[in-house]
C-alpha cells in the first residue's frame, strides 16, 4: 500500500498543492495580498531547485549504488516538479497582477529591472511548461533538448528577480547555496566523463 502511494503521480502532485493550499487558507482569513505574492514566488523558487537537483541527485544515488528504483522514480517526477514551479510562479503572477489591477502600474514597473528579470524568468518557465509533454518532444525532434535547458536562464532571471526586489538576501542566500553546490557536483561528474555520457 504504501508503495503503491509512494509510486503514485496523483500522490505525489497533491503533495507538491500542499503549500499552494495553505496559502490560499492563509489568504482567505488575512487578504494579505502582499504575503501572497512573496509565499508563492518563494515556493517557486523552491521548486525551480527541487526540478534542477534531480540530475545532480540522480548522479549522487547512482555513485552510493541506491538501486535504479530511486533515480529513475526521481526522473519520473522532474515533470511533475517542473510544473509546479510553472504553477506557483503563475499564482505569484497572478495575485501581483490583480493586487496592481492597473497596466499602467504594470508597465511602469516593468520598465525597472527586477521586475523585467521576473517577467523573463516567467516567460521563459511558460515555454517550457507548454512543451513538457510527449507530444512538444516529438515534434521539436532535436529543438527539445535545448529548449528544456533555458530552464537555467530562467532560473538565473528568477534569482536576479529575488536578489533585487528584497533587501534581506538570506533566504536567497539560503535557497541558491545547496543548488550551486549540486549544480557543481554535476558538472565536476559530467567534465570527468566521456563525451557520450553526459548528463
Amino acid at each position: 500500500m504504501l508503495r503503491r502511494l509512494v509510486d503514485s503521480h496523483w500522490a505525489f502532485r497533491l503533495f507538491l498543492a500542499l503549500p499552494a493550499l495553505g496559502m490560499l487558507a492563509q489568504f482567505l482569513r488575512l487578504h494579505s495580498w502582499g504575503l501572497l505574492i512573496g509565499q508563492s514566488g518563494e515556493w517557486a523558487v523552491r521548486m525551480l531547485i527541487l526540478t534542477l537537483a534531480v540530475s545532480p541527485i540522480r548522479i549522487l544515488m547512482k555513485q552510493l549504488h541506491m538501486g535504479p528504483h530511486w533515480p529513475a522514480w526521481l526522473l519520473k517526477r522532474r515533470r511533475d516538479l517542473g510544473m509546479a514551479c510553472f504553477l506557483y510562479a503563475a499564482l505569484h503572477l497572478a495575485a501581483y497582477l490583480v493586487r496592481q489591477w492597473n497596466i499602467h502600474v504594470v508597465l511602469y514597473d516593468l520598465r525597472s529591472v527586477e521586475y523585467a528579470a521576473g517577467w523573463l524568468g516567467f516567460v521563459t518557465l511558460l515555454a517550457l511548461a507548454v512543451t513538457s509533454n510527449d507530444a512538444s518532444v516529438h515534434w521539436l525532434g532535436t529543438w527539445w533538448k535545448p529548449l528544456q535547458r533555458t530552464v537555467y536562464l530562467s532560473a538565473i532571471a528568477v534569482f536576479l528577480h529575488w536578489y533585487w526586489i528584497r533587501q534581506d538576501h538570506d533566504g536567497l542566500w539560503l535557497h541558491l547555496v545547496p543548488l550551486a553546490v549540486l549544480e557543481g557536483y554535476r558538472l565536476l561528474h559530467n567534465f570527468a566523463r566521456p563525451a557520450g555520457l553526459k548528463h
